[in-house]
């Protein structure tokens, strides 16, 4: 089975910290733009048959006014009544009743919030717009349609936090008592406001003792709240694992639809056309074929990423070999460091060098 990804690249406003695709929301550009994705649906008609999970992000897809998302709904009915998982990302403060019983109408059984912190001051900083009571007010109008599988993205490692900003948050969060919980460290991207401004020393970062602290205190929080950590980012509760998300760390296909969406199919990954003009003169950017090696280093990066590791058995059934034949010198080297360890034939980073996964990983992305 494959997954869908459909973005949605508009927002009211531009986080500071985010670079990717977007455009300030322009409702002359809204139909239009629905046209050409539901054409793009059109095109991967063949490969909907076999979708059993959906994602529906950006961008923010609850700006598009409500008929739109309808007319995009209507399109892959079949797909979301079939679908085992279908997420769609909302902003809480435009969350009203009448979205959350669209949602349930087409079988949309998982919501990603897009909270980030709760902090009054850090929200003004990313260029947040919500409170406390609009989280609280979103959390109910879903339940009250019945959707209860719901996840807060979140975001630790902001300028000036600390841990007991951290543990605010998580006490808020965890009292509404989400299925799912994505934390991720800030990240300066090339592309951001954020970035413009740490470097012109308006804007001073955390330094990394303090934001691993940050991450080792969100790791035993959760832990104690019953949280499983599944992968570098995300916890959730038992059988509540984003099946969607699980499909990009475990090397499987998904089709992506949209500006700049990116796919993987037939052992091909492509990337869309990331100018909103230039998608509406064609989907597709580029495309690359990948190669049996660059697929087993994409498995290898890409399943160290979650908690329990890589399971040896899937990898000898997918490229009919051993990682430990095929990566041995890697893999001798970081036993030797104490970097990883193999535990009921899973191939795992340790607990307490998860913060610094990305050093293992760069020898997967550089190995050819």
């Amino acid at each position: 089975m494959r997954g869908l990804y459909i973005h949605i690249p508009f927002c009211n406003s531009i986080c500071t910290y985010c670079d990717f695709p977007k455009r300030l929301s322009d409702s002359k550009l809204f139909d239009k733009y629905i046209d050409r994705v539901i054409e793009e649906l059109d095109y991967y008609n063949d490969y909907l048959n076999k979708i059993d999970s959906v994602y529906i992000g950006g961008g923010t897809p609850n700006v598009l006014p409500l008929n739109l998302l309808e007319k995009l709904f209507k399109r892959i009915e079949n797909v979301l009544n079939n679908s085992i998982e279908n997420s769609i990302e909302l902003n809480p403060e435009l969350i009203d009743l009448e979205l959350c019983k669209l949602l349930k109408k087409y079988n949309f059984n998982r919501v990603s919030l897009g909270i980030q912190t709760l902090n009054l001051n850090s929200i003004k900083l990313l260029n947040r717009h919500h409170d406390e009571s609009i989280i609280i007010n979103a959390f109910n109008l879903l339940r009250n349609v019945g959707i209860n599988n719901i996840n807060c993205d979140l975001i630790f490692g902001i300028p000036y936090t600390n841990i007991d900003n951290i543990k605010y948050d998580l006490d808020f969060i965890i009292n509404l008592d989400p299925t799912h919980i994505s934390y991720y460290s800030l990240i300066l991207e090339d592309k951001s406001i954020l970035k413009y401004k740490v470097d012109k020393n308006e804007i001073e970062l955390l330094d990394d003792d303090t934001i691993s602290n940050m991450y080792d205190y969100i790791n035993d929080y959760l832990d104690k709240h019953n949280y499983i950590h599944y992968e570098i980012s995300n916890y959730s509760k038992l059988g509540y694992e984003s099946i969607h998300n699980l499909k990009y760390w475990s090397e499987l296909e998904y089709i992506g639809v949209g500006l700049a969406a990116s796919g993987f199919i037939n052992n091909t990954r492509y990337t869309n056309n990331k100018g909103i003009f230039s998608y509406f003169k064609s989907f597709l950017g580029e495309s690359e074929l990948i190669t049996l090696e660059a697929k087993k280093n994409e498995f290898m990066m890409l399943g160290l990423r979650k908690i329990k590791g890589i399971y040896i058995n899937d990898y000898k059934d997918m490229f009919n070999s051993s990682p430990l034949i095929d990566f041995k010198d890697i893999i001798d080297k970081y036993l030797k460091l104490d970097f990883i360890e193999i535990v009921d034939n899973h191939i795992r980073i340790k607990k307490d060098k998860l913060f610094i996964a990305n050093v293992l990983w760069s020898e997967f992305v550089w190995k050819n």
